[in-house]
């Protein structure tokens, strides 16, 4: 799943971070490797118009797995 946080296509990437909220929940040992991979996102690459999108969802993620 993390290989997809890097796919080409946004929308492929924000429902990778949205399917991670469960991840998060049942396995919290992947915790720590879910941020380390969410550091090395690339924002860049992508449209203008989904740049702050997978950002905010980026954002809620790492709260998340902050409690």
């Amino acid at each position: 799943m993390l290989a997809l946080l890097h796919d080409d296509k946004p929308i492929v990437v924000r429902q990778c971070l949205a399917a991670l909220h469960e991840v998060v929940l049942y396995r919290t040992e992947l915790c720590e490797a879910i941020k380390a991979e969410l550091e090395t996102i690339d924002l860049s690459k992508d449209k203008d118009s989904m740049s702050p999108l997978i950002k905010k969802d980026m954002d809620e993620l790492l709260k998340f797995i902050d409690g």
